[in-house]
């Protein structure tokens, strides 16, 4: 009985869950095929004449700004995963076994960089990069990107390293192979879910990443996606349907890496949680 009551209860849950989420994702579909008079018009309405107006309207911009996004997420997934990988091998094997005071010294910094405020900071950066005449540039953000990310990543990478047997470390060491070995041999390859779950959250956050993106590339033309949403609205109206068309466009390539990663991404944070 008790059974019985929690089952309906957990599918009640979900199924009110399931309406908050799905509701609002109706509605972006339904408004990116309307035209401006539907919208104007009858802006709730689910009953209208589908239209491809939109989309081929913003078919060129959208392209344009994926494309600069897609360099500026891959570009900061590929760095972060090079620099995380092997820092958190450094904290989550070397250090702790050598130097523990070390390892809880990093990892007590990095939580304090995961409490400062993305605006704080994004002023110094900005007279830092203009120094190096990094401003209006891919180059710039994704250096700014890289550095907001590598912290998280670190982080959210050391449980992975910790979840490797301490036997194998102690076979490597009577075989007496050395950390860069041990590191290349054996920890990498155990990795796969660690890799796969931080390059996928890596991406999908550099993806929608808004203060840095807006603030560093000055030229209207290049601006990534989360740039291109704004200049949507404006102080006097809101163009709709063409922010909802943009906002479906600009999200496919989350979900395709999203359907790409999902295996590895769900037990790679299964294996977070228990660390």
């Amino acid at each position: 009985m008790i059974g019985a009551r929690h089952s309906v209860g957990t599918r009640l849950v979900v199924a009110v869950l399931g309406l908050v989420y799905l509701v609002p994702l109706l509605w972006i579909v339904l408004t990116a095929f309307k035209s401006d008079q539907e919208v104007r018009a009858h802006p709730n309405s689910v009953v209208f004449s589908p239209s491809l107006a939109t989309f081929t309207s913003i078919v060129d911009t959208a392209s344009s700004s994926i494309v600069t996004s897609a360099k500026i997420a891959v570009s900061v997934t590929v760095l972060v995963v090079l620099i995380a990988v092997p820092a958190a091998y450094a904290l989550g094997r070397r250090l702790t076994t050598r130097w523990s005071r070390a390892s809880a010294w990093f990892l007590g910094v990095f939580l304090v960089l995961q409490m400062v405020p993305q605006p704080m900071a994004v002023i110094p950066l900005y007279g830092i990069l203009a120094e190096w005449r990094l401003v209006g540039n891919i180059y710039g953000l994704v250096l700014a990107d890289v550095a907001l990310m590598t912290p998280f990543a670190i982080m959210l990478m050391r449980p992975f390293v910790l979840a490797i047997p301490r036997e194998l470390y102690e076979a490597a060491d009577i075989d007496g192979a050395s950390g860069l070995r041990t590191f290349r041999n054996i920890v990498v390859p155990l990795l796969p879910n660690g890799i796969a779950t931080v390059g996928a959250i890596v991406f999908i956050i550099t993806w929608g990443e808004f203060i840095y993106a807006t603030t560093l590339m000055t030229d209207p033309a290049n601006l990534p996606v989360s740039g291109l949403l704004a200049q949507q609205t404006s102080l006097y109206s809101v163009s709709w349907n063409r922010l909802m068309g943009l906002a479906l466009l600009t999200s496919l390539p989350l979900l395709a890496v999203f359907v790409v990663a999902k295996r590895r991404l769900v037990e790679g944070l299964s294996v977070g949680s228990v660390k």
